[in-house]
C-alpha cells in the first residue's frame, strides 16, 4: 500500500534514535553494561508507546499546545520506565539520572519537531493531486484535503467522463478534462498523487486511458482508502459498507470475537477490582445526597438492535429528573442543578460508568466499542441516517474510537467513526484505544 508521507516514519525513526542515545548517555556510568542496553530499549519501548498513544507519529497540525502535551507524554513514560530503577533500589541519583533523560529526550525531540516544522513550511514541496471523477465523492475528498494543510498536498483538479452534467456546479477547483486526458494532465501540472473518486464502476476503456495516461511512480489511491487514512473515519456508501460486510463474516472475525469476549470478561474483572475505592466512595456520596437509589439504569440498544438496561451510578437529585430524561438528547452541562455536587467529578472522570462492567460480563457490552444509545435515538437515526444499524453488528462498549477522537459529535459524524473502528478492530488496536481513553479520563478531557 502506498504511504501518504514518508515523514511520519523519518520522525519514528529519528525519535528512537534520540530515546536511545538520551538513556544510554543518562545511565552508562551508573548501570552496569550487562543491562544498559536493555534499560534503553525499555525507555525507547515505553516512551514511544506513550507519544504514538499521543498521536505524535500520525500527520498532524502542529500547535503551541504540543509542547505541553510532548511534556507531559516524556514525562509519563519516565514514570512508568523508571518504575523498575526505582524499585530496584529508589535514591536521590536515580530520580536525578530519570530527570536528566526526560529532559534530553524532551529537548532532542523539540529540536526535532521545531526543525521539521520548518523544513515543511518552507522546504519541503507540495505534492499536487489529480482526482478521477468530479462528482459527490470527488469534491469530498478534495474539501477534506484542502482543510488538512499538514498533508502538503494540492489538489489541481479533476477528471471527469460527465463534464455536462457537473460544469454548473460550484467548486474553486477546475475540471482539466476527460480520463483520456490524464497523461497529458498530470504532466502538465506534476501530479504526484491521483485519487480514483468514481462511484460507479469503470469500463475497459476508461480503466486503459487510466493505464496508459498515469506513469509508474505516480500514487494512486481508491478515494474511500484515502478518505480513512487522512481523517480515521468510514466514508459511508452502499458499496463501502457492502465491503465491510464482507470483512465481518470472515473466519478470523469470528475468531477475533471469541479473543475478544475472553478479554473484555479478563478486563471487567481487573476494572471492578482495581476501582473498588472509587466505587465505594462514589455509592456512600451519592447515597448521602439525597438518600435515593445508588444506581440508574437506562434502556440501551445492543448488538444486531436487542436493547438491553445500561447500568450507571446515579448523578442526578432523584425528584429533579423526569421518567424518560435521556443524557443522549439532553445536553447536560457542568453546572446542571440537577447533578448533584459531589457527583460533578464522578461524571467529569466517568467513575459513574464503572457499573458499566457488569453489562460487560453479562455479555451486552464490551470493554471497547460504539457506545450504546437509547432506542428512541438508534430508531430515529436508523430513519434518518443510511447504513445506521450497522454500527450495532457488534457489542456496544464501555469506551471507542468516537469518544478518543471527538467529545460531541454529530450522528453522522459518530457513524462513521464507528464503521472505521468495526473495519479495522484488533486486539492491539483495542488495547490503544482503551488507553488512549483512560489518559483522556484521567487528565479530565473526555466528556
Amino acid at each position: 500500500m502506498p504511504v501518504i508521507s514518508r515523514s511520519v516514519y523519518i520522525l519514528t525513526i529519528v525519535d528512537a534514535i534520540i530515546i536511545m542515545f538520551a538513556t544510554l548517555y543518562s545511565f552508562v556510568s551508573f548501570v552496569p553494561l550487562s543491562i544498559l542496553l536493555y534499560l534503553a530499549l525499555w525507555f525507547l519501548l515505553i516512551t514511544m508507546l506513550v507519544l504514538y498513544i499521543k498521536g505524535f507519529y500520525e500527520i498532524r497540525k502542529y500547535r503551541p499546545r504540543d509542547i505541553y502535551l510532548l511534556f507531559e507524554g516524556i514525562t509519563i513514560a519516565t514514570v512508568f520506565a523508571g518504575l523498575p530503577l526505582c524499585l530496584s533500589g529508589f535514591n536521590i541519583i536515580t530520580v536525578l539520572l530519570l530527570v536528566i533523560n526526560a529532559v534530553l529526550i524532551f529537548a532532542g525531540i523539540l529540536t526535532v519537531r521545531a526543525i521539521y516544522l520548518i523544513y515543511a513550511k518552507f522546504i519541503k514541496s507540495t505534492k499536487n493531486v489529480l482526482v478521477v471523477g468530479a462528482g459527490q465523492d470527488g469534491k469530498l475528498i478534495a474539501e477534506e484535503i484542502q482543510t488538512r494543510p499538514e498533508l502538503g498536498m494540492k489538489v489541481v483538479g479533476f477528471l471527469d467522463d460527465n463534464m455536462n452534467t457537473i460544469e454548473d456546479e460550484d467548486s474553486t477547483i477546475p475540471i482539466l478534462g476527460l480520463t483520456c486526458d490524464s497523461e497529458a494532465v498530470i504532466k502538465d501540472n506534476n501530479v504526484k498523487i491521483v485519487i480514483i473518486a468514481v462511484k460507479s464502476r469503470m469500463d475497459a476503456i476508461t480503466l486503459t486511458d487510466l493505464i496508459k495516461g498515469i506513469p509508474l511512480g505516480v500514487k494512486v489511491w481508491r478515494m474511500p482508502k484515502f478518505y480513512e487514512k487522512i481523517t480515521h473515519k468510514y466514508l459511508v456508501s452502499k458499496m463501502t459498507v457492502n465491503w465491510l460486510f464482507y470483512a465481518c463474516v470472515k473466519k478470523k472475525a469470528l475468531l477475533f470475537t471469541y479473543i475478544k469476549r475472553f478479554f473484555d470478561i479478563l478486563a471487567s474483572l481487573f476494572i471492578m477490582l482495581i476501582t473498588i475505592p472509587l466505587s465505594l466512595i462514589a455509592m456512600i456520596g451519592i447515597k448521602l445526597s439525597d438518600f435515593g437509589p445508588v444506581f440508574f439504569t437506562q434502556s440501551r440498544i445492543g448488538k444486531y438492535g436487542k436493547p438491553f438496561k445500561m447500568i450507571k451510578f446515579r448523578t442526578m437529585y432523584q425528584d429533579k429528573v423526569e421518567e424518560n430524561f435521556d443524557d443522549d438528547l439532553t445536553e447536560i452541562k457542568y453546572d446542571d442543578k440537577r447533578i448533584m455536587p459531589f457527583c460533578k467529578i464522578l461524571r467529569k472522570f466517568h467513575i459513574d460508568e464503572i457499573p458499566q462492567m457488569i453489562n460487560v460480563l453479562r455479555g451486552e457490552m464490551s470493554i471497547v466499542g460504539p457506545r450504546p444509545v437509547r432506542e428512541e435515538v438508534y430508531y430515529e437515526n436508523r430513519e434518518k441516517l443510511p447504513f445506521w444499524e450497522c454500527r450495532n453488528w457488534v457489542r456496544p462498549g464501555w469506551c471507542g474510537w468516537q469518544q478518543v477522537n471527538i467529545c460531541e459529535p454529530t450522528s453522522e459524524e459518530r457513524l462513521k467513526y464507528d464503521l472505521y473502528y468495526i473495519k479495522h478492530r484488533n486486539i492491539i488496536w483495542e488495547f490503544i484505544i482503551f488507553i488512549q481513553f483512560v489518559a483522556k479520563v484521567i487528565c479530565g478531557r473526555c466528556k
